[in-house]
């Protein structure tokens, strides 16, 4: 017996001995999720010093006050030359320019089976660690969502478990992946169960959680740190919110909802414009460092002082920068405190050139994620507005920190749209309870305001252009687990193309077939007569005798295979506005047709069963 043999026959055991055992069916998936999230973990890890290793290779101990002395032109050189290493990686391995990791797990589950080979995680971790060890300006949680999804696919393509349970399995890797990159075992969950599944069911849930909490445990364990990812400075003990502060609160995630969709807006109109010049691909992602680079220059000729000690203020992930911004003290103008010359300027300066630079960056081939680049630029837009709040004698007793802290929840919201996980992770990354209902109230009304603006979020608009609709329900996440094969289908009721047009509507009475499939003599599919062609047909019955069935079958829509999932036959019917499609096999064999009546059985039928 070969390796996959064994591999499936140690898996049935262990299924029959969990079941045997008094355990639901689908238990044999929670060891599947501990082992996947003590790999997501050991990666996590890995990637984490990839990244402050490519730091230190290029730029050393260089501080801000350097940068801005003689060796300002390492500003665009150092960007350039990780570009450069990117977009040559990407020729040379043919891998595609423009990625933003998430969406390419989602897409992977509609329309792969979940199948990501791990050498797309591979390439994934090197790239955006060059691209953000260089200053480009992306986060890390992207690529290790990336890193964790290939992770889980191919332990659930190694034990050879079905469609129905890769979605899960992925899952497991990817909240592990980013619950261990930014020690929030909680906000990983959510964000599969929130965005990349949309599936809240509880056979999901339970590996997810498992897969996620390990992954935390084993990071925690190497790194040695259960501390949160920024520190808090204003004292929790001291602040208590008040029904006076929903007002500003409200319209900080108002305008948290405006930049969060202007994010997603630029990006996406970015990557257009540089997927449309006919330059080298290689030569697109240098184009966006230079144009980084540049910027980071001038930000350090007009605010040499500000924030020292660190690279151009939006150059990499940012976290000192947040940091900084998280600190009372910062805003103080006579504290002794390095980033005491804040101001109202530099703080709306440093949110727009954070925003330009990250489109800059991934929006012409750079590697790398999102969600770092939306916290900086919510902490930057909250300091700001509560700076121009106090300014105008306005919640004085609040200080901006705060409302640097909600605006991370609102501009994330925003652009992703997703609030629960903006709310959880925003918690996690401070362990600060005391600021969560400012955190959710900027959460929900930045996603109102984004949705209402552009209804894609930052995601969901790359599965638009890649022909996918998004749905936000769970029964998108049901249907997917079902197959084509597994739905009983209906006999095709078939004509030849040189059939009269009497035939045909002879033979949709007898069957009474709304649809006929039109074959060739080897049953090979050649086209489909619908059930409001046969109608029209009957209402010019001067020309029916004239007519054969050539005349009325279609050949513009699609097919549909046996190993395709029920939410790719639905999106198909809906566009198509068809009562059925046929199902053909990879010769192109009729086998049967598959109708909107039967898809909805298959789906209620699974869906009482996961209740």
């Amino acid at each position: 017996m070969d390796i996959a043999g064994r591999v499936i026959q140690w898996r049935v055991k262990a299924n029959r001995l969990l079941i045997d055992a008094g355990f639901p069916r689908d238990w044999f998936l929670v060891p599947i999720a501990i082992a996947i999230g003590l790999l997501a973990g050991l990666a996590a890890q890995g990637y984490g010093q990839l990244v402050r290793l490519s730091e230190r290779l290029f730029y050393g101990d260089i501080g801000g006050h350097e940068l801005a002395g003689m060796r300002w032109w390492l500003v665009l050189i150092l960007p350039v030359t990780g570009a450069a290493i990117v977009g040559a990686t990407k020729r040379l391995f043919r891998l595609p320019l423009f990625s933003h990791g998430i969406p390419e797990v989602m897409e992977s589950l509609a329309r792969r089976k979940g199948k990501l080979p791990l050498r797309a995680g591979l390439f994934t971790a090197l790239n955006s660690a060059v691209t953000i060890g260089s200053g480009g300006s992306a986060g890390q949680e992207g690529p290790i969502v990336h890193i964790g999804s290939v992770l889980g696919s191919a332990v659930g393509q190694f034990l050879r478990v079905g469609r129905e349970h890769m979605s899960t399995l992925i899952g497991c890797g990817a909240a592990a992946g980013l619950a261990a990159i930014f020690n929030a075992p909680i906000a990983g969950v959510l964000l599969v169960l929130e965005v990349i599944l949309r599936d809240f069911s509880f056979k999901t849930f339970m590996p997810i959680v498992i897969a996620s909490v390990v992954a935390v445990s084993v990071s925690q364990s190497l790194g040695g740190d259960d501390a949160a990812l920024f520190t808090l400075h204003h004292g929790s003990g001291t602040y208590h919110f008040t029904f006076g502060e929903t007002l500003p609160f409200l319209v900080l995630g108002m305008v948290c909802g405006v930049v969060g969709c202007g994010f997603t807006l630029t990006l996406y109109a970015m990557e257009h414009r540089w997927k449309a010049l006919a330059w080298p691909a290689a030569a697109k992602p240098v184009a966006g460092a230079a144009a980084l680079g540049l910027m980071g220059i001038a930000m350090i000729g007009l605010f040499p002082h500000q924030i020292p000690h660190y690279r151009p203020t939006f150059f990499g992930n940012g976290y000192p920068v947040v940091e900084t911004l998280l600190n009372p003290a910062t805003y103080i103008p006579d504290a002794d405190h390095p980033g005491a010359r804040l101001t109202l300027v530099f703080l709306c300066m440093v949110a727009a050139c954070k925003l330009v630079g990250t489109c800059a960056t991934l929006g012409t081939g750079g590697s790398g994620g999102l969600f770092a680049p939306s916290l900086f630029i919510g902490a930057a837009t909250g300091g700001a507005l509560g700076l121009a709040l106090q300014s105008a004698g306005l919640y004085r007793e609040v200080s901006p920190a705060t409302y640097a802290l909600a605006g991370m929840a609102g501009v994330l919201s925003g652009a992703v749209h997703c609030p629960l996980t903006a709310i959880i992770l925003v918690f996690e990354i401070t362990r600060d309870y005391t600021l969560i209902m400012p955190i959710m109230l900027a959460a929900i009304a930045a996603t109102t305001v984004a949705q209402l603006l552009h209804r894609p979020s930052m995601y969901t608009q790359a599965l638009g252009e890649m022909g996918l609709r998004a749905d936000r329900l769970s029964d998108h996440a049901i249907l997917r687990r079902i197959e084509v094969s597994s739905v009983p289908l209906a006999p095709a009721a078939a004509v030849f193309p040189g059939d009269p047009a009497q035939r045909m509507i002879h033979l949709a009475g007898d069957r009474s077939a709304f649809d006929l499939v039109v074959t060739d003599e080897q049953g090979v599919y050649q086209g489909l007569v619908t059930g409001e062609d046969v109608r029209l047909a009957l209402l010019e019955r001067e020309a029916l005798p004239l007519t054969i069935v050539a005349d009325l079958m279609r050949t513009d829509l699609p097919t549909v295979a046996p190993d395709d999932s029920l939410d790719v036959v639905l999106d198909r019917l809906n566009r198509c506005d068809v009562l059925s499609l046929a199902v053909v096999d990879a010769q192109r064999k009729v086998l049967g047709t598959i109708t909107r009546s039967r898809v909805m059985r298959a789906y209620e039928s699974v869906a009482e069963g996961t209740a």
